[in-house]
C-alpha cells in the first residue's frame, strides 16, 4: 500500500493517529459493550470502557507504526477532505479491526468466565466486536472529514 508522505506542517491529517483514533474509540465501545451484554453493571461498564481505551491506544500505536511509518521515521499524511476517503477508510480499519477483536475476547474471558447464569460468550462477543470494529471506523473517517 502506498501512502504518499506530505509534509507535516501542511494540512492533512496523519494516518497513524487515524489509526491510534480509531483503535482506542474500537477497544473502548467492544470492551464496554461486552461488559454490558454480561453484567449490565455501570461500574464494570465503565472499567470496560477504560480497560479497552488502554489496550486500543496500545494496538494502535503498534499498528500506527508498522503500516503508516517509513523506515526513516515520516509518517504519511493525507489532505483533510472527502477525495481522501479510501486512505482513512484503511486507516480506521487498521486500527479498529484487530483492537476490537482482541478486546471482545479479552474482556469477555475476563467476565464471563465466572458468571454462572452466563450469556453465550461467543454471540456476546462478536456483538462487542462488531459494534466497536464500526464505531471506531467511523470515529476515523468522520475525524477526518470534519
Amino acid at each position: 500500500m502506498s501512502v504518499p508522505v506530505l509534509d507535516p506542517s501542511a494540512e492533512g491529517v496523519s494516518l497513524m493517529e487515524l489509526v491510534k483514533l480509531s483503535a482506542m474509540m474500537a477497544g473502548a465501545v467492544s470492551g464496554a459493550i461486552v461488559a454490558w451484554i454480561a453484567r449490565r453493571n455501570a461500574l464494570l461498564v465503565l472499567y470496560a470502557f477504560l480497560l479497552g481505551m488502554m489496550g486500543g491506544i496500545l494496538l494502535g500505536t503498534g499498528m500506527g507504526n508498522l503500516l503508516y511509518v517509513t523506515h526513516e521515521g515520516a509518517e504519511s499524511f493525507v489532505k483533510a477532505a472527502v477525495s481522501s476517503l479510501i486512505p482513512v477508510l484503511g486507516a480506521g480499519a487498521a486500527g479498529a479491526l484487530p483492537t476490537a477483536f482482541v478486546m471482545s475476547i479479552i474482556v469477555g474471558f475476563i467476565l464471563l468466565r465466572h458468571l454462572h447464569p452466563r450469556p453465550p460468550r461467543v454471540r456476546t462477543a462478536l456483538k462487542g466486536f462488531f459494534v466497536g470494529a464500526v464505531m471506531g471506523t467511523l470515529t476515523a473517517v468522520i475525524w477526518t472529514v470534519i
